[in-house]
């Protein structure tokens, strides 16, 4: 079996300029990550297995940006409230940017991936369901 080695963990960071502010803009941590997929599949609502209603969706580019964005001093977070102050096309970017350090830019090739593990674990799922019906 191969090994998988990191041997420098440094988060990617990026100096950032909104106005005459510097920002540094970090990959997210573990943390960081968890509480924005929890947040992202929060705006789905399926029902019997189908998508019936993405919500709140706007928000999490936002939730993205505030987990990844910090004053010039690197240690002081920058909160949604100010985030959303900012022209679109600010917040926009540097949500994008924080897609792309942070390893979350979808290629086809992503989706179709996800696509497939999304089926298989409906599947068990519907299978799981069927077996405690009977």
């Amino acid at each position: 079996m191969s090994e998988i080695r990191f041997d420098d963990i440094t988060p990617i960071e990026v100096e950032v300029f909104v106005g005459k502010e510097k920002y540094i803009l970090r990959e997210t941590s573990g943390a960081a990550r968890v509480i924005y997929d929890n947040a992202r599949l929060a705006c789905y609502e399926y029902q019997e297995g189908k998508l019936v209603k993405v919500h709140d969706m706007a928000n999490i580019e936002v939730l993205l940006v505030s987990l990844c964005l910090f004053m010039g001093d690197g240690v002081t977070p920058v909160s949604e409230i100010s985030i959303k102050v900012w022209p679109g096309r600010v917040y926009k970017a540097l949500y994008e940017k924080a897609r792309e350090i942070s390893g979350m830019s979808e290629t086809p090739e992503n989706l179709e991936e996800q696509i497939k593990l999304l089926q298989k674990q409906l599947s068990e799922y519907r299978d799981k369901d069927d077996t405690l019906k009977n």
